[in-house]
């Protein structure tokens, strides 16, 4: 068993694991890895991304990387191939990898969410390396039950392109002073969560973006509200981003986004529907378990600043 820079392969070295990860998220998470997985191939080839991958023989068995964004760097997969789990071997490809990032000149950020994580123990070696870090769950529930929208008198309708910015200033307001801002840079300002829309809708960030499940709401004085939504499979939708303003909540608005982008979801012939949540997140997550959704995977959000620089979470 060896170690190697991943800069040292293409992605003809690593499309047997890479083939292997797809299949195994798409069983686990529901999600069809493929567009993923080329993504990472192209940017294995353009040597956009650093990491280090394992070498039993020939065969590459399990990678972890990160790629820099915006002077963050990113941890992406930290996957072992099956019958290589659970030996520590994902461990030590991280700890090598968060070492290299956070020593990266000019970057005083490391972000990573281990939804894509085979180790049952990652979240250690991110405590041993000084990050802050909380539970987050990936829930599914199944569409074949029909979904009722409540009655309301919200003004909503299906978000159209001319409604980037609105959904960013959206995003944006409703995360200030939160958990997940404090831990995800993407929430950080205005600009930021444009990017983040854009990657939504425009890019396929979070699967194929669905505008007939991803809604608007509006008030008397501009929009309050926004969900959106993508198709992470053929089967499966996602609910990639639910916000509404900080004065409007407590209303009933997250429940009517929600259920309206399930019918539409079920209208559409879908089997199931995923999401993510922070556990603290107590409202959001209270609602997604009274609409039936249902723990799929628990993983966990985590955050580095360079000192003396600090990531004080709200309590």
């Amino acid at each position: 068993m060896r170690a190697r820079p991943l800069d040292e392969l293409t992605s003809r070295d690593l499309r047997p694991l890479l083939e292997e990860e797809t299949g195994h998220w798409g069983q686990e998470l529901l999600w069809d890895y493929a567009d993923v997985s080329s993504a990472v191939a192209g940017g294995l080839d353009r040597k956009a991304l650093t990491g280090s991958v394992l070498h039993d023989g020939l065969r590459a068995v399990a990678y972890c990387y990160y790629m820099l964004d915006g002077g963050r760097a990113i941890v992406g997969s930290i996957f072992a191939a099956r019958g290589f789990r659970g030996r520590g071997f994902e461990e030590e490809l991280l700890e090598d990898v968060l070492a290299e990032a956070r020593a990266h000149p000019g970057n005083d950020r490391v972000e990573c969410q281990t939804l894509f994580s085979t180790s049952a123990s990652a979240d250690a070696s991110f405590a041993r390396s000084g990050f802050k870090s909380r539970e987050r769950h990936y829930l599914v529930r199944d569409l074949r039950e029909e979904i009722p929208v409540p009655s309301h008198t919200f003004d909503l309708r299906p978000l159209r392109r001319d409604d980037m910015q609105a959904a960013a200033q959206i995003i944006h307001r409703s995360h200030q002073g939160s958990l997940d801002a404090a831990l995800n840079l993407t929430y950080a300002t205005p600009a930021l969560c444009r990017g983040f829309v854009e990657t939504l809708t425009l890019r396929g960030g979070c699967g194929r973006f669905d505008p007939d499940a991803s809604f608007l709401a509006e008030g008397p004085r501009g929009p309050i509200g926004v969900l959106l939504a993508s198709h992470l499979s053929r089967s499966n939708g996602h609910v990639c981003q639910v916000s509404v303003l900080a004065e409007e909540q407590a209303h009933g608005l997250g429940t009517v986004l929600v259920c309206s982008a399930l019918a539409s979801l079920r209208r559409q012939g879908l089997a199931t529907v995923s999401l993510s949540v922070t556990v603290e997140n107590r409202r959001a997550y209270c609602l997604y378990t009274r609409l039936g959704f249902r723990l799929r995977k628990r993983f966990a959000a985590h955050a580095w600043v360079r000192p003396p620089a600090r990531i004080d979470l709200p309590s």
